[in-house]
């Protein structure tokens, strides 16, 4: 039967230790390149997430520009339609002029039964057609006045979204710059 070898205290020749060496910086060299290049696709893919939340916000934006603009549109029309109505002065004044001769006849002391029914239907128009945009009126200032509010509110909001948005663009980048520069090195 033979014996095992025994173990000996041998220093290994000169250039085996070399290559083992050139071994280990190679394989340490694949390492980091393995790990550069997968910081590499991740910084990618952080930049790829930043630019569609990006893009996202600024549809976003652009959707509540549009119906800002749509707001101002329909605003802006229904002045132009107001401004419109107010050039019938003299439907204005023919309604007056017929208010006051049926108020005169009513303030007399001639009895009703004497009405004619043609004035009193005249009078009854005139107040459906005359009193009608006043109501309409107080129902447009105020929608008028909730639509106001609701501006002030997007513009706020508006705002709010782009401050937002660029403050985090900004720490987005800042730390897209801190991960891409190598670690400081502090001398003691």
């Amino acid at each position: 039967m033979e014996t095992p070898p025994t173990p000996t205290t041998t220093t290994p020749p000169a250039l085996a230790t070399e290559g083992t060496m050139d071994d280990i910086q190679y394989l340490l060299h694949l390492e980091a390149m393995r790990r550069f290049q997968e910081d590499s696709r991740n910084v990618k893919r952080q930049v790829e997430e930043q630019v569609r939340i990006w893009l996202d916000a600024k549809c976003e934006y652009q959707r509540d520009f549009g119906r800002l603009a749509r707001l101002l549109k329909c605003g802006a029309l229904q002045a132009a339609v107001d401004a419109h109505r107010v050039s019938d002065v003299n439907q204005v004044e023919q309604a007056a002029k017929d208010i006051a001769s049926l108020r005169s006849k009513l303030g007399s002391d001639l009895r009703p039964a004497i009405l004619d029914s043609n004035d009193v239907k005249q009078c009854l128009e005139h107040l459906n057609t005359t009193h009608k945009p006043r109501l309409n009126l107080c129902r447009q200032q105020r929608e008028f006045a909730q639509n106001q509010e609701a501006l002030r509110s997007l513009r706020t909001a508006v705002d709010g979204l782009e401050n937002g948005m660029e403050m985090g663009m900004i720490q987005a980048m800042d730390r897209l710059v801190e991960d891409l520069l190598p670690p400081r090195e502090t001398n003691n």
